[in-house]
């Protein structure tokens, strides 16, 4: 069985594309070690499933030192420097020390830009192929112009160089100097709905702080007893880091739901009306807090962002809590309320006809009670001490 280096960076995450291509690498029983150059925070994030390493200046100066007298390695050494690609040169250390003992049979870099060097060098190494993937700003890049050799000795050392159109393909032939036998037509591919959160799902909102009162563990709990393939929690929100703060990666992970909640993270407009716009309905269990004296640590007033939802003519459900009841007059759930909330949730998940009807008198009751027109209150008591 192949098991590949796949060298990219994360310096966004991955690239939604960059993930699309792993997920069917893997579906193609393809094996692989991704070396990351780098790797922050972004919307795509490799799956815990999937083996990979980082760049590490440590770990490169340890097999620096290793390998120092190793035949050919200090003309190597040398090489890179006078390329001036010295950082890629130790990249090359770094996940030679992390992938020298693994049954490695080809090299693939994800860009064909300076990081192919990561694989030129990791070539000589390993005595691997090695293989690349030709974007676009790849082609236009300075160096393409001004060090056409250096260019075309670097795309020669490569076993196989793919390009995602005919219109690259010509650009290699011409600048590159690759052969064209040599070259491999791999037009990219769309995917939608890679987590499986949007399509033929019934879409529930959230949009709350991830604290005590607004009833996440009942909402999650709720979910798993429902355990439907065709339901889809989507969470707005984040923690405030203050005492009451709930981890709901740790709530998800402990009920098993992954796969029925999309976390979307803190929005505001336009992203957040379009998720209002998107949902079929709106769920907030809010419950009371209390401290330790049986005393109210946290309760609601009348969530804003239950008004929000019934002003996009949203059907919701909410708990009998606090100040709700004079906003929504259905569904209301008792507070703690599992049964009680997962029947609510699976009476709207069945009756998709009701939806619109639910949601036609939240807005008009909005429009009625809780509109523009209640700052009023506010601006004649200010007026009141001019």
């Amino acid at each position: 069985m192949s098991t590949i280096v796949y060298i990219t960076s994360g310096k966004v995450g991955l690239h939604r594309f960059t993930y699309n291509e792993l997920s069917l690498l893997e579906e193609n029983k393809v094996q692989f070690i991704l070396c990351f150059t780098q790797l922050k925070d972004g919307p795509c994030m490799p799956k815990s499933n999937w083996s990979y390493v980082k760049a590490s200046r440590v770990k490169a100066l340890l097999q620096f030192n290793g390998m120092f007298f190793r035949r050919g390695f200090f003309q190597m050494f040398l090489e890179a420097y006078r390329l001036k690609v010295l950082p890629y040169f130790f990249m090359a250390l770094s996940f030679y020390q992390d992938i020298r003992n693994r049954p490695v049979t080809s090299i693939h870099c994800q860009m064909g830009d300076q990081k192919l060097y990561i694989g030129y060098f990791l070539k000589k190494l390993l005595h691997k192929p090695l293989t690349v993937t030709v974007h676009a700003h790849e082609l236009y890049q300075r160096q393409v112009y001004d060090n056409n050799d250096q260019i075309k000795k670097l795309f020669a050392s490569c076993d196989k160089v793919l390009t995602i159109s005919d219109f690259n393909k010509t650009i290699i032939l011409d600048k590159f100097g690759v052969q064209e036998e040599n070259i491999k037509l791999m037009r990219l591919f769309p995917e939608i709905d890679t987590l499986d959160y949007v399509v033929d799902k019934v879409k529930i909102l959230v949009v709350a702080n991830w604290v005590e009162k607004k009833g996440y563990k009942i909402l999650f709990e709720a979910l798993q007893k429902i355990n439907r393939k065709d339901v889809v929690l989507w969470v707005v929100g984040g923690s405030n880091h203050d005492s009451d703060a709930v981890d709901l990666n740790v709530l998800i992970n402990n009920y098993d739901i992954r796969h029925q909640v999309a976390l979307l993270g803190r929005q505001s407009s336009p992203v957040l009306d379009i998720l209002f716009n998107a949902c079929d309905f709106f769920c907030l269990p809010s419950y009371t807090d209390f401290y330790p004296d049986g005393n109210p640590s946290e309760r609601e007033g009348i969530p804003v962002a239950l008004m929000e939802a019934m002003a996009w003519g949203k059907p919701v459900i909410a708990t009998r809590h606090a100040g709700n009841a004079e906003l929504v007059s259905e569904i209301l759930v008792e507070e703690r309320d599992v049964d009680g909330l997962v029947s609510a949730l699976n009476y709207l998940i069945d009756n998709p006809g009701k939806w619109g009807e639910m949601g036609a008198r939240n807005k008009r009751s909005i429009e009625q009670r809780f509109s523009k027109s209640n700052i009023s209150s506010l601006v004649s008591v200010l007026n009141d001490f001019k």
